[in-house]
């Protein structure tokens, strides 16, 4: 039942609780991770991983990969998940931890009868009985204005049906008519039936609606104007900076109203001016909305939206991979906020269940160019945190507008996109579709150049070699040709990883080492550097020639640790373990070897176990000798 406080009961036993679980206390608002297939729950095993301390890198790509992990991350010690909102049984099962002792508390408002086979204990958490209510209505009553009526008071607790959510609202009602009657306020709930008649109270046919817009109507215009807009917003929360332009106000304007929407507890604050709405209130303002603004005015609204997070996303990009081809160079004079790589992520991540929210709204609304273009600013950020669902789902839209926009050129380079994402996670005939698809839309040379780059990278994942190197040969051969030192760098990597895969590390080292002289020319192109690098000592490793792949791989250490790279980081230790392991060079191995296990212990990886049975292995023997 909305509004009887679910939440709040599995939150209070979490908190009352939280010390019997040693593994620790995982949270989820499926609300956060729905979209119009219903719950990503491959998402939301991902954050779990991610608050359990697994790096974005090392989290898998493939849904049942993402949950063996998750079973092998809460094995140790008994871990408490509460799942806010769930609505079906597949989603509970898929995060149900490991370790004797552990338990998941469930809120829905579906019953879950599947869950019973699980040996889920049900808990009906109905409204409040009338003791209760009065209970929970005099903390937040004054109690010379129950004494002066009690029998109104009475009514008014039978009014709100013992719905929590439906006491603070009238609560705040009270609060903010301080000399009202309580029988003022019986007969405004008395008489305000009709509104959110919809939203019926499970099993009591009492509508909530009447509470909301009593309380509405308690707010001044300019509040409930603000209450309208932010009714308009697509996504689930938002942040004062969102809130403000909606609206059309200055920042400062804007917090005052929102801190009088949270004192009329239409509102909440869940972090640092970011707020949302109930389920329930949102919906009433969305009514609201619909009905006192007009349509035009509707839809400018949802532009100034959609531009923000579409500006943000473009800023975010411009920040995170500087100088590149884009399908359009944005005008990023109206943002505002100071962005370098790391914040540029923080951001998107905090707005990620926004952005999806906005591109579907963008493309209700008929805008296809946004969607386009929000789509390939959100390139770089998919790309590094690997949400898979998000980027593919943001894809399709995305191709679908450049198809309605008749933009083959962005239409080619977006299904280029979709088809790393199905790349990376070993979907590969989607991927080869894609490609296929692509291939005919553009003759643009950047479009061919993308699309010929991806279809070596499946080629390289299929393992078919011979075409993955023809295809990298062809690339170094035009990038130089062109006289872009980046593109030419890149592409010889690519080159020099597929040739030392297929065992002809002897053809790749010319090739990369013709890679690392152009790549330490580049300026601030550091990640380039310590991935040619990285694959340069691969190939000497191959060769034997071990003086020399161990001195690129500690400077690819070196580099890469300077520039806050783990992943590449580990990349690099790796090899050196091997290096060290060929030559029986035990200094080089332990030092290397322990590095590495700090890394992935730090970043929670799962491999840290078998980087310390290497350690132990290693000190066993020595032991022994």
């Amino acid at each position: 039942m909305a509004g009887v406080g679910k939440s709040a009961a599995a939150a209070q036993w979490a908190h009352t609780n939280k010390s019997r679980f040693e593994g620790g206390v995982l949270y989820a608002d499926l609300t956060d991770f729905r979209g119009h297939r219903g719950v990503s729950t491959s998402d939301v095993i991902s954050a779990f991983l991610g608050a359990l301390g697994v790096h974005a890198p090392y989290i898998p790509a493939i849904r049942s990969e993402r949950i063996a992990l998750f079973r092998s991350r809460t094995a140790d010690a008994p871990v408490l998940v509460v799942l806010d909102g769930a609505d079906e049984p597949a989603q509970v099962r898929s995060v149900v931890p490991s370790a004797p002792g552990s338990v998941v508390v469930v809120t829905s408002r579906h019953r879950l009868a599947g869950l019973a086979i699980d040996g889920a204990e049900f808990i009906d958490l109905s409204p409040l009985n009338s003791d209760d209510s009065v209970s929970l209505m005099t903390r937040m009553v004054a109690s010379r204005r129950i004494d002066a009526d009690r029998m109104a008071f009475q009514q008014l607790v039978r009014l709100c049906a013992g719905l929590p959510l439906a006491l603070r609202v009238a609560s705040a009602g009270l609060a903010h008519h301080r000399r009202w009657p309580l029988a003022r306020l019986v007969r405004h709930l008395s008489d305000d039936r009709e509104r959110l008649n919809r939203l019926v109270v499970e099993g009591e046919g009492s509508s909530v609606g009447e509470m909301f817009d009593l309380a509405y109507d308690d707010l001044a215009n300019e509040v409930r104007r603000l209450y309208r807009v932010l009714g308009l917003h697509p996504g689930s929360h938002f942040s004062l900076e969102l809130a403000a332009v909606a609206a059309g106000l200055s920042a400062t304007a804007a917090e005052e109203l929102l801190e009088s929407l949270c004192a009329a507890n239409l509102l909440e604050e869940v972090g640092a001016d970011r707020f949302r709405f109930h389920e329930l209130i949102a919906l009433h303002a969305r009514r609201r909305a619909d009905a006192e603004l007009a349509a035009e005015e509707r839809r400018d609204v949802v532009r100034r939206i959609v531009d923000w997070f579409a500006l943000g996303a473009a800023a975010a990009d411009a920040a995170m991979l500087g100088a590149r081809w884009r399908l359009a160079e944005p005008d990023l004079s109206g943002w505002h906020v100071e962005f370098d790589g790391g914040a540029a992520v923080s951001w998107l991540e905090t707005e990620r269940p926004n952005l999806l929210a906005v591109l579907r709204a963008a493309d209700a609304f008929g805008w296809y160019e946004v969607v386009w273009r929000m789509c390939d600013s959100l390139w770089p950020f998919f790309h590094v945190r690997k949400h898979y669902s998000d980027w593919v789902e943001a894809h399709r839209l995305g191709v679908a507008a450049a198809q309605i926009t008749e933009n083959p050129v962005a239409e080619a380079h977006l299904r280029n996109r979709l088809a790393r994402a199905h790349i990376e996670m070993r979907d590969y005939s989607p991927a080869s579709a894609q490609l296929d698809e692509a291939a005919v839309l553009s003759d643009d040379e950047r479009v061919a150049a993308v699309l010929l780059e991806s279809r070596g990278l499946l080629y390289r994942e299929l393992r078919r070699y011979p075409e993955a190197v023809d295809i990298f040969r062809q690339l170094v051969a035009k990038q130089e040709k062109a006289g872009d030192d980046r593109a030419f760098a890149m592409q010889s990597y690519q080159l020099g990883d597929v040739l030392v895969r297929a065992q002809r590390a002897d053809q790749a080292v010319p090739v990369l080492v013709a890679a690392l002289t152009v790549a330490t020319r580049l300026h601030n192109e550091k990640s380039v550097e310590a991935k040619v690098r990285i694959a340069l000592g691969a190939a000497y490793h191959c060769l034997r020639q071990y003086d020399d792949a161990r001195a690129e791989l500690e400077s690819a250490v070196r580099v890469t640790h300077a520039r806050k790279e783990p992943v590449k980081e580990a990349q690099a230790l790796e090899e050196l373990v091997r290096v060290a392991e060929a030559r029986s060079d035990r200094s080089l191995f332990q030092s290397s070897a322990e590095r590495l296990y700090r890394l992935y212990a730090e970043a929670k990886n799962p491999r840290s176990a078998e980087v310390r049975r290497w350690l132990e292995a290693d000190r066993r023997a020595e032991d022994e000798g």
